[in-house]
């Protein structure tokens, strides 16, 4: 350079505090200032380069002569809307208002570099944080330093961030300026790479899995059908009251096929929302958290509306102060909630519709189920597409889960036709065979239900035995059963459920034996015990305490005391002659057991007081034997049955798709 430029700039350090270093806490929001300048600079490509520590940020537009910089850059609060004009010299709309834009830069690193190039005039400066506090303290004005003019620039301006203060990567933030610009793209003649790598529709993250798209006005600026053979697209029509007049709603509305294709786990981000575009950028990240909730907002929707009038040159600014939020209390934003409201309103409506009719359409794709259907009573079909639509709507990701609704909704459906045939029964005079074939048809559909809801029921326990087993081992696994035992008779006996309506029964003999265990309070062997009743026996469990051992002598010593106890509580209730069995739960081989023969020995003698011994391990080996069993038998009973064991082993059941 011939000569060494002065550079003056209004900024203190009062002002870029409040306006830079803790205005933006977000990188892709902060970078987004510099992609907007470069917008306004008319320029066609940006480049941004990011790497651990430094970013540079680089634009071929109109760049800037010293005075430029000066007047335009180091100016604080520039408003170019005014003194240049709305539109560039390329005619697009200026995105810049109030000239604090760039100040986003520090908000992201301590250092910012300058070069640019205009008119081949060449110059650079250079801004620290350092600097300016140090000219805060002298009570100085701040002038940043200038530099030599950097090599290779050919046009346009560069900025070079160091002395980051977050770490940069280079996929997120792409995805996330993709996001912020609804200009970015061959369509606009405005590209944007991060990395060497141009940011694309794509880099959204949820056009590839749109299902539904519907169009307001211009409605969607890319082509989202480009995409997995693109979704299916509608048009509506939706005006915005505005200053007494009515204009179009512009923008768009698109659904996913599952609420988890809106999560992005690269950056963290839930892309439920609408986002309110202006000049191209975005002004406001969503504004469903402001709208009623519910239906197809509480997880499936994604949108754009493109609101330009939000910030007209001639009107008041009604953005915030960093460019991401509306004032909300202002009467544009206001109307345009008020239209936004109702195209949601539109959407779910017809969302509803076409998501249940959908759901239909791919159940009855699937053999099984069309066979079911196909059986069903024309009044019971309406009944069961209402069904597979509501199911079809329901906002569940995992497959596991969407196969036990889908169970579920079949065993009540089923259920409910099984009232009818009875509540059909009650109308039937006696005499006759018609009562008869209609009470032949409920029992063979109640035996359908019960096994296919067992089936159900076992195969739940089967998935708890395991994960009991898969967190537990030896001691642990003993603890566990311990504590669950009592109250999950089927860890022990896959028939015995826990009974209804003999609680006070269980309350009186549990009073004896708690009578009769008393003395016995302190001693090491402690065991806790317990009386229940299931499927019509009186049981006595006894859970022995893990690492203690003890004799078969001494468990008939124990039995032949508490059955003296229960038998005294049964007369009482005029039951005293109905048999009682006994399980003892040991973690521990018996001290008798080494013996040649001397577990089977202890066994017999045991059976001769209906007692029964088993370890802990064993006793979980066998639940889980007896469930396995069951589950791979296919010994259901009919088509209830072989449709629920089909829908729990068979990917075709997941009705939504997969996207």
């Amino acid at each position: 350079m011939p000569h060494s430029p002065e550079y003056k700039t209004t900024l203190d350090l009062g002002t870029l505090r409040h306006l830079g270093i803790g205005l933006y806490s977000d990188v892709a929001a902060a970078l987004s200032e510099p992609v907007a300048n470069a917008w306004d600079a008319d320029a066609s490509r940006v480049s941004i380069s990011a790497s651990g520590d430094r970013i540079v940020i680089e634009d071929d537009g109109c760049g800037m002569t010293v005075a430029d910089a000066n007047r335009k850059y180091l100016r604080v609060g520039y408003e170019r809307r005014k003194e240049e004009g709305g539109t560039t010299p390329r005619g697009r709309p200026v995105m810049g208002r109030k000239g604090i834009g760039k100040l986003s830069l520090f908000s992201v690193a301590d250092n910012v570099t300058v070069h640019s190039v205009r008119g081949g005039e060449r110059h650079g400066f250079a801004m620290r944080v350092s600097d300016m506090e140090d000219s805060a303290r002298r009570n100085e004005p701040y002038r940043p330093e200038p530099i030599d003019a950097a090599p290779g620039l050919g046009a346009g301006t560069r900025i070079t961030l160091s002395g980051l203060k977050r770490v940069v990567y280079g996929a997120p933030l792409k995805r996330r300026l993709a996001r912020r610009f609804s200009i970015i793209g061959e369509v606009d003649g405005f590209d944007v790479a991060v990395n060497g790598d141009k940011i694309g529709v794509e880099d959204r993250g949820y056009y590839e899995n749109l299902q539904y798209v519907w169009n307001f006005g211009e409605g969607c600026k890319y082509d989202a059908g480009a995409a997995r053979g693109g979704p299916q697209r509608f048009s509506e029509e939706i005006r915005v009251k505005l200053n007494g007049e009515d204009v179009p709603l512009n923008g768009w509305f698109g659904t996913v096929h599952k609420p988890g294709q809106l999560w992005d786990a690269d950056t963290g981000e839930n892309m439920n929302r609408v986002a309110v575009m202006v000049r191209g950028r975005t002004a406001q990240e969503d504004m469903l958290g402001e709208l009623a909730r519910g239906g197809v907002h509480g997880g499936y929707i994604v949108g754009e509306i493109y609101a330009d009038f939000l910030d007209a040159d001639d009107g008041e600014d009604i953005v915030a102060t960093n460019r991401q939020r509306i004032k909300e209390d202002a009467p544009r934003y206001g109307a345009l909630a008020e239209a936004v409201q109702r195209a949601l309103g539109v959407v779910e409506q017809k969302w509803h519709g076409l998501r249940g009719g959908e759901g239909s359409m791919r159940a009855r794709e699937i053999p099984e189920i069309n066979k079911w259907y196909e059986a069903l009573s024309s009044d019971h079909r309406m009944m069961a597409k209402s069904l597979f639509g509501r199911m079809n709507r329901m906002a569940i990701d995992d497959d596991g889960d969407r196969r036990r609704l889908l169970i579920g909704g079949i065993l009540a459906f089923e259920s409910l036709r099984l009232r009818d045939v009875l509540d059909r029964l009650d109308r039937v005079g006696a005499g006759g065979t018609e009562g008869l074939d209609m009470l032949h048809d409920a029992l063979l559909q109640l035996d359908d239900l019960e096994a296919s809801a067992y089936y159900q029921t076992a195969k739940s326990r089967l998935g708890v035995i395991g994960k009991l087993v898969s967190i537990t081992d030896g001691d642990g696994l003993a603890r566990a059963v311990r504590r669950h035992l009592l109250d999950h008779l089927w860890l022990l006996d896959p028939s015995w459920e826990r009974a209804t309506g003999a609680e006070h029964m269980e309350a009186e003999v549990n009073r004896a034996l708690d009578a009769a265990v008393a003395s016995e309070k302190g001693q090491g062997g402690r065991l806790d015990i317990k009386y229940r009743t299931a499927a019509g026996k009186h049981i006595v469990i006894e859970l022995r305490r893990p690492g203690v051992r003890v004799g078969t002598g001494d468990l008939i010593t124990q039995i032949s005391k508490y059955e003296r106890a229960v038998r005294r509580a049964l007369r009482k209730a005029g039951r005293g002659d109905e048999p009682v069995e006994f399980v003892c739960v040991v973690g521990e081989d018996l001290v008798d057991w080494g013996d040649s023969g001397g577990r089977a020995k202890s066994e017999k003698s045991l059976a001769g007081y209906s007692a029964r011994i088993v370890k802990y391990g064993e006793l979980i080996r066998g639940a889980q034997e007896a469930y396995r069993e069951y589950t791979e038998s296919g010994t259901g009973v009919s088509r209830v049955y072989d449709l629920v064991t089909s829908i729990g082993e068979d990917d075709r059941w997941l009705i939504m798709p997969s996207g």
